[in-house]
């Protein structure tokens, strides 16, 4: 299966808090094509903390492919936060890019952020999977 990673998926797995947390996101990487939108590299690097780490994360995010929103999409995804906003629920626009990107390419979003759920209650037809889920 593809999957679309969110930020904190990708932090959880360079720097787990355990082995089990670990051995857990190893398992759904080696099992599924796992891939990220623009705007997780680029939340990622805001997080770099030199010139070396900063380095680093770019050679590490070269493994990943990269999906991101053509022109056309991102009035479905005005479209998709006036809904989200209209239905009470506020999230952050990097999510909504995110979850916009998912629905665009039907694929489902790899995350442990609380505001995928939320979305998700207002538009049905997002796919979400915390990595407990995957395993």
């Amino acid at each position: 299966m593809i999957l679309l990673a969110d930020t904190n998926v990708i932090i959880d797995y360079w720097k787990p808090a355990s082995r089990e947390v670990y051995e857990a996101l190893n398992k759904v990487f080696v099992s599924n094509d796992v891939v990220i939108p623009g705007i997780v590299r680029a939340e990622l690097l805001l997080g770099s903390r030199s010139e070396k780490n900063q380095k680093e994360m770019h050679e590490n995010l070269a493994e990943f492919d990269t999906l991101d929103l053509e022109r056309a999409d991102w009035e479905a995804l005005g479209d998709q936060l006036y809904n989200y906003r209209t239905h009470g629920v506020t999230i952050p626009i990097s999510d909504a890019i995110m979850a916009s990107i998912a629905l665009t390419y039907g694929i489902p979003v790899w995350s442990n952020d609380k505001h995928f759920e939320m979305m998700k209650s207002v538009i049905s037809e997002l796919k979400v999977y915390r990595t407990e889920e995957l395993n």
